[in-house]
């Protein structure tokens, strides 16, 4: 079934009644000690019913009477009646309902001359209200006499001068009757605890704000530190592609300096050679592979060859892969001779 239009109904709870719910976590909360420290009630002086000046008193009883600028006329408890009433937590408005319905159905006076007030008290399962009503020809009356006494010239009704109470109960604390001044203290009251309220929320702000200072430094540094590097690395970027470059080049002429290594030098190996074949002898193919040598050629004799190169230092394993001819119109012999071709080592030095 769709809702109606404006209503903020959500699972059942009314959101409308949000407000009012922290309004009155909030009430609670100033009279914790932190806050209640923080945030002291306004000293108020409680005349005594009896009018004797003796028994005066200040609310709250911790406060310097001298400071109090504000009077408050307790009522005798012979015009007074008090009940109590238990309800659960309720937003302030369905509370107020809750009260006003209870007063309606305790007040033995017509409800236009019946003055009220009430206090509450909260505990893990709900709220205990202290409800205090009277008859506001009772006050009145009271008043008059208190302040006949006194000597003073102003009407009993000065609302605008002083405040009606209800006498505390053991342990508790003064009702406040409605209607008898007490809106300029509460009105005072209401806009110190917002000013308080507003430096402690300009505090935490300026706190957070010294707190992040840093770390919004910090973190504008890592941006800068990271477009140097950036700025850096394509400044560098041509020199590292050269570095690069050289490197590979370096790895190849290590490979080639390595296999040159491991391979004989073939202009050192014909230099041998040269000095080893006689003059009759000619080569007619020459090939080295890795340290095997293949010659192919003519010469006189050539088994004698054959042994002469398996006596020179470096020269190992000789033999011929092939038979030797002779060739019947030179009368030389043709050859194929394989050896091993090893570097000797230099000669060690005489000391």
């Amino acid at each position: 079934m769709a809702q109606a239009r404006g209503n903020l109904s959500l699972f059942g709870l009314d959101l409308a009644q949000v407000p009012d719910f922290l309004r009155q976590g909030w009430g609670v909360a100033l009279r914790w000690p932190f806050f209640a420290r923080w945030l002291p009630p306004e000293p108020v002086r409680l005349r005594a019913a009896d009018g004797d000046e003796a028994h005066d008193a200040v609310w709250p009883q911790s406060a310097d009477r001298r400071t109090a600028t504000t009077t408050a006329f307790l009522l005798p408890e012979e015009i007074l009646l008090r009940r109590k009433l238990r309800l659960p937590f309720l937003p302030a408005a369905a509370r107020l309902q809750a009260i006003e319905l209870a007063l309606a159905g305790a007040t033995p006076f017509p409800l236009g001359e019946t003055a009220w007030g009430w206090h509450a008290s909260a505990d893990e399962r709900g709220e205990t209200i202290e409800l205090v009503l009277a008859s506001r020809h009772h006050i009145g009356a009271h008043l008059t006499e208190v302040r006949k006494n006194e000597g003073a010239n102003e009407g009993a009704d000065g609302g605008a001068d002083f405040e009606v109470w209800a006498a505390p109960e053991a342990g508790g604390e003064p009702v406040i009757v409605q209607g008898y001044g007490e809106g300029r203290r509460l009105a005072r009251t209401r806009r110190r605890d917002a000013q308080v309220a507003a430096l402690f929320v300009l505090a935490v702000f300026l706190l957070l704000a010294l707190a992040a200072s840093p770390v919004a430094r910090m973190r504008q540094d890592v941006f800068d530190l990271d477009d140097r590097i950036e700025a850096m690395t394509r400044e560098v970027a041509p020199v590292a592609a050269e570095r690069e470059a050289l490197a590979q080049a370096n790895l190849q002429l290590q490979a080639v300096n390595a296999y040159v290594a491991e391979r004989p030098d073939p202009v050192a190996v014909l230099g041998r050679l040269t000095t080893l074949l006689p003059d009759a002898a000619h080569l007619v193919h020459f090939e080295l592979s890795g340290h095997t040598v293949n010659l192919n050629g003519q010469a006189d004799n050539a088994a004698e060859l054959m042994e002469t190169l398996g006596n020179q230092p470096g020269f190992s394993d000789v033999r011929a892969p092939t038979a030797i001819t002779r060739n019947g119109t030179s009368g030389q012999e043709s050859f194929s001779i394989r050896f091993r071709f090893d570097e000797p080592a230099p000669p060690t030095p005489r000391p």
